[in-house]
């Protein structure tokens, strides 16, 4: 048998075109695929994102148009901002409405052949457009967590209907396209909220920088001694925190209102300080006047500025800030010139941050003025108090001058006369170290001169001038010296101390008279010298025995400064000593101590005097 091969017949040409075009059509859904998985890896802004997503979409699904929507959280409507075709600035779609309104709605696909032929569809579209709508295919849009984000729908597929393998396709690119919005969504969200962090952390910034600045010019205000002083520290802090080239604080004067530069920064500074301005002149001149501040960014279109004054200080400002200072009784003004670091004009910002430095200022030169005005009438309290301790502390040795002058007349042998003489002239000399005292302590002054002292010839003529002048008022004089040696000690210092315990024993004895018994002691440990000096007058109340040694407190008495105590404690601290106080009815006693050793005295305490 002969077997013939039979030859297999081609196929038509048609069917091959056909296989042809459909190759061709999945070649072109697979690179729209990658086109997709590209374009929504590349941008997350989100408009760009949904062009990027419905010119892919239309390619891959052979549609002549899509649509992609997103559902409003806050209204629940569909928006679009991204349409093929004529260019669509936003369409809003009401929930529920039209296909895409059903297909968000449910968040099921809807697949329909002849749009025309479903109630749902809406034609007004169309007959606005002149667009033809025929088949659609509409997608949910869900996210990870199955919620339904938006509807992507696509119109007229090019060749027949939508077929099941497009629901399939569509339903994938809505899916990546889902994920890529979110994501989109979700990286705006941390932009605008990084934006927003970046913008408070900048407000928070600036206010504690401002507060910073407040702080130290409150800081400079409370601890500045001068107003000048003050005013420089203020505008150092106030060119730091504006941020200019130079700066100046005017006040003007009370009799004439001219403005003098107070204090001056950058520029030409030190010639700044050596002028005035008249009253009225110039930009910071009419703010001192009128109390209003300016901001001026070009001082040359303003008929204010005053180009003479800027020749005579040798410094041309491009723009000012000015701002009025006031004060109970005075008024001035802050001018800041120039923005630094680049910047040409001043802000809202600066005004009022120079407002409430200006507020600052004005408060702290008011109360400097106080300070100042307090400070002058006490220096001439002072003085006062000085000249009336002074005059009292006087009495006693005048009494004595007067005393052993009246008997010099009397006394008819010469030598008693050259020793009341010798009595008279120490007591002379005694004022002049009595205001020479009292004047040092006044201006603060530590000097010490100590020398040897015999103690017994030192306390003995000391309780011989006391005698003079407490026995007229019933008060004896007591010596009890326990040690009679030498000890180191600035001996008038010393004597000026006494003097005031002894008068401030007898203003607290009285017209009724009493005693007043000085003490002499060595301490056996450290060889120091101790004192005392005891009164039995009515005693110290215990309210004010803790500021008995405060000067200018007199405590009750009619005729005391107050300062005398004060004197005694000085003159003890001085020496490097200590004094206690203790009191009752009857009993007050002064003890002081006062420290011998790294005082070389050569010799012993038990050694005399020659001449006792």
């Amino acid at each position: 048998m002969t077997l013939v091969r039979r030859r297999r017949s081609a196929p038509p040409e048609d069917q091959l075109s056909r296989l042809r075009r459909e190759l061709r059509r999945e070649r072109n859904k697979l690179q729209a695929l990658e086109d997709i998985g590209t374009a929504l890896g590349s941008t997350f802004e989100l408009n760009e994102l949904l062009s990027l997503i419905v010119n892919r979409i239309s390619q891959a699904m052979e549609a002549e148009r899509s649509t992609l929507y997103l559902i409003d959280d806050r209204t629940g409507e569909l928006w679009s901002k991204v349409a093929e075709g004529e260019h669509i600035a936003e369409i809003r779609l009401p929930p529920g409405e039209g296909l895409a309104g059903w297909v968000a709605k449910t968040g099921k696909p809807l697949n329909v052949r002849d749009a025309y032929d479903d109630a749902r569809f809406d034609r007004a579209w169309d007959q606005r457009t002149g667009f033809r709508t025929r088949s659609i295919l509409g997608i949910p849009l869900k996210n990870q967590h199955g919620r339904t984000i938006g509807v992507v729908q696509v119109l007229n597929k090019t060749e027949g209907y939508f077929s099941h393998e497009d629901e399939v396709l569509l339903a994938a690119l809505a899916s990546q396209a889902a994920v890529s919005i979110e994501n989109s969504k979700l990286f705006l969200s941390m932009v605008t909220k990084n934006a927003a962090l970046l913008e408070t952390q900048e407000r928070l910034e600036k206010k504690i920088r401002e507060q910073d600045i407040l702080f130290e010019i409150a800081m400079v205000t409370a601890s500045a001694s001068k107003l000048d002083d003050l005013l420089e520290g203020v505008l150092a802090r106030a060119m730091q925190a504006v941020d200019v080239e130079a700066a100046s604080i005017l006040l003007a004067d009370a009799e004439t209102g001219d403005l003098r530069f107070r204090a001056a920064m950058g520029g030409e500074a030190e010639a700044a300080k050596r002028l005035s301005i008249p009253a009225g002149e110039g930009i910071c001149g009419w703010v001192a006047r009128q109390g209003e501040a300016q901001v001026v960014n070009d001082v040359n279109l303003d008929p204010r500025h005053s180009r003479s004054i800027s020749d005579d200080v040798g410094y041309h400002p491009r723009s000012v800030l000015c701002v009025p200072l006031r004060w109970d009784d005075g008024v001035g003004a802050l001018e800041l010139l120039n923005k630094a670091g680049g910047e040409v004009d001043f802000n809202d910002d600066d005004l009022k941050l120079a407002l409430m430095i200006a507020n600052h200022v004005s408060t702290a030169i008011g109360l400097a003025q106080i300070r100042e005005r307090r400070a002058r009438e006490e220096r001439l309290s002072i003085i006062g108090q000085f000249l009336s301790s002074v005059l009292h502390d006087l009495k006693t040795p005048m009494t004595v001058v007067s005393g052993f002058t009246q008997m010099m007349v009397e006394e008819p042998e010469e030598e008693r006369r050259r020793a009341y003489s010798q009595t008279v002239l120490r007591q002379v000399n005694l004022i002049n170290t009595m205001t020479k005292e009292t004047l040092a302590f006044a201006r603060g002054d530590r000097q010490l001169w100590p020398r040897r002292v015999y103690l017994h010839k030192f306390f003995e003529e000391l309780a011989e001038q006391l005698n003079h002048g407490l026995h007229e008022r019933g008060i004896r004089i007591e010596l009890n010296l326990r040690d009679r040696g030498v000890a180191v000690f600035d001996e008038h210092k010393i004597e000026r101390a006494v003097h005031n315990l002894a008068r401030n024993a007898a203003e607290a004895i009285g017209e009724k008279g009493g005693r007043f018994l000085i003490r002499v002691d060595r301490r056996a440990e450290d060889g120091a010298l101790v004192l005392s000096f005891i009164d039995d007058g009515p005693g110290i109340p215990n309210e004010i025995r803790d500021r008995v040694f405060e000067s200018f407190r007199s405590h009750g008495k009619a005729e005391g400064t107050g300062l005398g105590l004060a004197i005694v404690r000085k003159v003890v601290e001085d020496h490097g000593g200590s004094i206690e106080l203790e009191s009752q009815p009857g009993h007050t006693e002064f003890t002081i101590v006062l420290p011998q050793q790294g005082y070389e005295s050569g010799e012993s305490s038990s050694e005399t005097s020659p001449s006792a």
